[in-house]
């Protein structure tokens, strides 16, 4: 008794394992209502193309035959191709129904639930059906071994449903050939074969169904992971991506150097990295102890400044700078308080949930703070965090240069401000010098004018004594000639006196062009006619300054150049500047030169392409190779101290290079001559 117990456990404990092994997993549930069956009904779709045409020409075959044949041959043939009829209208209404409800829109509803269980009973019930029709004739079940196979090949089943299906369409079998054929051996045969053709039909099927539901397992676990690598690749690159956008707003706020465009810039970027519904800057004032917000940033609304008293330790602020420490706060309605107020109280939204605030601290010096906030809770991790503190780092150091570059403005502005003193002092140096010259040149026609003034009042007084004698009759016999002549004398006198005082007007005009000119004014002026102009305000300004002094001055001035749309005294004062130069230097190596060397200047014009080409060339003793460099720097001169402030040349290349686009290069050779080129664009 003991022995067949066991043995009945060990038989339920077998049938157990049976049945887990072939029951459906509830992922294998979801699999059925997914993947597979959609695979179903793609398999169902493809047996239809071979199904339809196949069926349609047995039924016209075996109805046609049927016809011609009597007995037992006539009802053989009439029921293959009923049952042939039966497969071709439903294989066609259940395809037609899998593809417009089912395949079209890829799911897997009722319709093809149905359509699927269909197929599998119509498939085998007609596979039973054709094989008892067969043995009417003959022996072979092949039909529903043919059956079997097809559907335990091509559709997949679960294992308990396939083997209810199989069973189902055996036990079809075994009764509907018992009614056909009559040999009680060769149906005995036929049933045991059927069994076996079912059997068959249930072991494929069940390795096809495993064997699927392994490769989809493994291939939804590869697109699992597939997929969680893609998140993982989409994490990192989103990761680098905001590292690169980290290290953009680093190198944009890094370049700029006015603290609005930093925290703009910031603003317009860092929404990016993380939620900053409202960003802002804190300024350490160590002088007024408060930490200043000069532009906090809401939706792209600029706030009104504000600040913040460092004494004051319960805003957050002030805590964040005097502890640095950073602070962050996921849920601002119940841990804020009044701690925020000051930038609260500004905004027109909603008030922040989730507030950062970081120290900004520069080589141990403090700067003040960053804060980033948003108007929904737990805006910020410890990422958010950490790229808001690589992003203070930036912050810190651009502020830092922010100031520097405020404080090298201010002492660029004192630079310039004393370089405008000195370049007014040069300029009043020159004009004095030139004043000088001037006024000698002024002498000669005020001599002329004064003397034939004299004259002519002498004249005149002998004028008036002949007309009193022409008028008392009493008039020599010459007298009428005298008159002419002191006529014509007065005339002679008063033409004299015009032309050296139009001579005296042109000097002062001259004088006047080049003190009081308005600079930047473009003019169409004679570049040749400028030249000529400043060449002899040089020589006389030279003279004034030494008596002795004496230059050659030898001119090719090209006709062709003609005039230029410059300022017409900037460019005097370039040419100025460079021929007084030429002319100090070959005065000075006549000092030193041996007897019979003539100090001269060389002055060409010349009609190039785009522009005019002006060549000023002395024979002093050229530039040494030294100091060639610092020649057009400011401040940079060597002449004596007291007679040269460094700046002639220096401005005169602001004025060629940067206001009239030009170019201004010398050539030299020392000992022998140093020659400046001045080029001047047409337009």
């Amino acid at each position: 008794m003991m022995h067949g117990s066991a043995k009945f456990s060990t038989l339920l404990r077998y049938l157990r394992k049976v049945i887990h092994a072939i029951r459906l997993a509830p992922e294998d549930k979801e699999m059925v209502r997914t993947v597979i069956g959609i695979e179903n009904i793609r398999r169902v779709l493809y047996l239809s193309i071979i199904a339809i045409p196949t069926s349609a020409s047995y039924f016209v075959i075996f109805m046609l035959k049927s016809i011609e044949e009597t007995g037992v041959a006539q009802q053989w043939r009439q029921a293959i191709w009923i049952c042939h009829a039966v497969i071709f209208v439903s294989v066609s209404i259940i395809s037609l129904l899998l593809y417009f409800y089912a395949h079209k829109p890829k799911r897997y509803n009722l319709i093809a639930r149905i359509c699927i269980q269909l197929i599998v009973v119509i498939i085998l019930g007609e596979g039973a059906a054709l094989a008892a029709a067969d043995q009417l004739v003959t022996s072979n079940i092949t039909p529903y071994l043919i059956t079997c196979l097809v559907a335990g090949l091509i559709i997949l089943l679960p294992p308990l449903r396939a083997v209810f299906y199989f069973l189902s369409s055996y036990v079809v079998f075994y009764y509907a050939i018992s009614l056909t054929q009559k040999n009680t051996e060769i149906l005995i045969s036929n049933q045991i074969n059927g069994i076996t053709a079912a059997a068959i039909g249930i072991c494929l099927s069940i390795i096809l169904w495993r064997g699927y539901v392994i490769r989809t397992k493994q291939g939804m676990l590869i697109e699992k992971q597939n997929r969680e690598l893609r998140q993982a690749l989409n994490l990192v690159n989103s990761q680098k991506n905001d590292v690169e956008q980290l290290s953009r707003i680093g190198r944009d706020i890094t370049s700029s150097l006015s603290i609005e465009n930093i925290i703009r810039t910031i603003y317009e970027n860092v929404n990016t990295l993380m939620d900053a519904a409202v960003f802002t800057i804190g300024l350490h004032k160590p002088e007024e102890n408060v930490l200043e917000f000069p532009s906090a940033i809401e939706k792209k609304r600029l706030l009104p400044p504000f600040t913040v008293p460092l004494l004051d330790e319960n805003h957050l602020a002030a805590r964040c700078f005097n502890l640095r420490q950073e602070v962050v706060i996921n849920d601002c309605s119940r841990a804020c308080g009044q701690h925020v107020r000051p930038l609260t109280d500004a905004l027109s939204g909603k008030k922040p949930l989730s507030i950062l605030y970081l120290p900004l601290w520069h080589k141990d010096k403090p700067v003040g703070v960053i804060s980033a906030q948003s108007q929904r809770k737990n805006a910020y991790s410890d990422y958010h965090v950490n790229m808001l503190r690589n992003l203070a780092a930036y912050i810190a150091i651009a502020l830092e240069n922010a100031e520097a570059y405020r404080q090298l403005t201010a002492l660029l502005d004192e630079l310039k401000a004393t370089q405008n003193k000195l370049v007014t002092q040069s300029k009043l140096a020159a004009l004095g010098a030139l004043t000088a010259g001037i006024a000698h040149e002024i002498k000669n026609p005020l001599n002329f004018i004064n003397n034939f003034a004299e004259l002519t009042v002498e004249l005149v007084d002998e004028l008036r004594v002949e007309l009193a004698h022409v008028a008392r009759g009493a008039a020599k016999s010459d007298s009428h000639s005298e008159l002419d002549e002191l006529l014509t004398t007065l005339q002679g006198n008063a033409e004299k006196i015009k032309e050296h005082g139009k001579r005296a007007d042109s000097i002062v005009r001259s004088m006047l062009q080049h003190s009081r000119g308005k600079s930047g004014e473009r003019q169409s002026s004679d570049i040749n006619a400028l030249l000529t102009e400043a060449l002899n305000l040089t020589y006389h300004g030279m003279r004034a300054q030494d008596s002795s002094f004496n230059i050659k001055m030898e001119t090719d001035l090209d006709p062709g150049v003609g005039s230029l749309e410059v300022v017409p005294q900037d460019i005097s004062r370039v040419f100025l500047n460079i021929l007084a130069n030429g002319c100090y230097e070959a005065n000075r190596k006549k000092l030193t030169a041996a007897p019979g060397f003539a100090p001269t200047i060389q002055v060409r014009t010349r009609a190039v392409k785009n522009g005019v080409e002006v060549r000023i060339r002395d024979n002093g003793n050229g530039i040494p190779k030294e100091i060639r460099e610092k020649v057009l720097m400011p401040f940079f001169t060597t002449k004596p101290t007291g007679q040269g402030t460094g700046l002639g040349l220096s401005i005169s290349f602001e004025i060629v290079t940067h206001e009239h686009k030009g170019k201004l290069s010398f050539e030299t050779v020392e000992g022998a001559y140093t020659e400046f080129i001045i080029f001047l664009p047409k337009s």
